[in-house]
């Protein structure tokens, strides 16, 4: 990658793959830990009648889902359902017709416009960095690359082939309106986001396998998804550890394809949103485990679960997954505090133009976004009343 992106994402020379099963939610996996969604916390819950856990909220969060469990896609199931790396059928490049050619600029234009007719908000390119690479997957198999035309898993090893060289970053839309009900169950938005990974990446990989070419679709699982988006231009990473775009913020979900169709590179999102995260602070301060950082960014994490060697903003995965496990849901907070978590609109639209070009304002947008009180929590007992609106 050029001098921008090691500008924006500093990796140090020591810098290692990290191991899947090292995440919070390995760890806690091994420690045996109960997970945050507990049956008992939750029927209990629901008996208090507690506000935003009822029946009816659990119900909606949980049927948000459906596309991702029923495909057996998962949150990032790797080489399963729409998740698959080979291919799904559901397209053909008959025999005698050859594949597909065109410019990395051209295959560029006719994928973006194909992801986003399939769900996703923006399609980004870049090289692959195997730095971003999983070492090893969830269930411990060494992810390796070698000399063969079609991606493979097997019980040893999941085998990437050394011809997919680019990678195909994909943002599929959270809700602003319903995430500002975190955390309690009320808040559909993650599991949304899931559901719509898989349809979106899966349908983009047979697209190329339909131009005769291969892919590997990926949700959660394989490689690290925030330093590709990153690198695939489109945005930032933010003090809470998420990537935060200039469309949307932080109200994304992350989905990624491996291919050896040639693309151009994108250029790099522009910049100013670390700079506004640096005197921001509100989701470090909102946060109810203290798990986000206040203070700079550094080459060190917390534990295991974070990799270090990338200078960033580090958030304590374990505690933060513990408070998950308190509160009995995805907890999502940061997303809903965020000063980046905003409706689009003309004003947000002017102000998102001077955080890029007038950065000496920065503070004062950080006053105006807690003067006016954006990021509060909605009080749950009104969302069954109130007319859905689409955001």
């Amino acid at each position: 990658m050029d001098e921008g992106f090691e500008e924006i994402y500093t990796v140090r020379d020591d810098y290692k793959r990290f191991h899947q099963e090292n995440t919070a939610f390995g760890r806690a996996m091994r420690a045996g830990k109960r997970g945050y969604v507990d049956p008992e916390a939750k029927l209990k819950r629901m008996k208090d009648d507690i506000p935003g856990y009822g029946i009816v909220d659990y119900a909606f969060s949980g049927a948000a889902l459906t596309a991702a469990q029923a495909s057996h896609s998962g949150r990032g199931n790797q080489d399963s359902g729409f998740y698959s790396w080979s291919p799904l059928g559901v397209t053909h490049k008959p025999e005698g017709v050859p594949r597909w050619e065109g410019s990395p600029e051209e295959a560029g234009r006719i994928v973006a416009k194909a992801g986003k007719f399939y769900g996703a908000v923006s399609v980004g390119f870049t090289e692959l960095d195997k730095r971003w690479v999983y070492s090893h997957d969830s269930d411990g198999r060494p992810i390796v690359f070698e000399d063969v035309d079609e991606g493979y898993v097997t019980e040893e090893k999941a085998v990437i082939p050394e011809s997919h060289r680019w990678v195909i970053a994909i943002t599929v839309p959270m809700e602003v309106d319903e995430m500002m009900y975190a955390p309690t169950a009320l808040n559909p938005v993650s599991n949304m986001g899931y559901s719509r990974m898989p349809v979106v990446a899966g349908s983009v990989a047979e697209f190329i396998r339909g131009l005769g070419y291969h892919a590997i679709p990926c949700g959660n699982d394989t490689a690290l998804s925030v330093p590709i988006a990153i690198q695939a231009g489109l945005g930032h990473l933010g003090r809470h550890g998420r990537l935060i775009t200039w469309e949307r913020g932080p109200m994304v979900r992350i989905a990624k394809v491996f291919t050896d169709l040639p693309f151009e590179q994108s250029p790099l999102a522009p910049k100013g949103i670390i700079e506004y995260c640096e005197v921001c602070k509100k989701c470090a301060k909102e946060c109810p485990s203290g798990s986000i950082p206040e203070g700079p960014r550094t080459y060190e994490g917390f534990s295991e679960a974070n990799n270090p060697g990338v200078l960033k903003w580090y958030c304590n995965a374990d505690t933060c997954l513990d408070y998950w496990r308190e509160v009995g849901s995805g907890c999502s907070i940061c997303f809903r505090v965020c000063s980046f978590t905003k409706e689009r609109g003309i004003t947000h639209g002017i102000v998102k133009w001077f955080i890029r070009n007038v950065p000496q304002l920065n503070r004062l947008w950080v006053w105006t976004d807690d003067f006016l009180d954006y990021g509060k929590m909605a009080d749950p007992s009104e969302y069954w009343d109130l007319p859905y609106k689409r955001s």
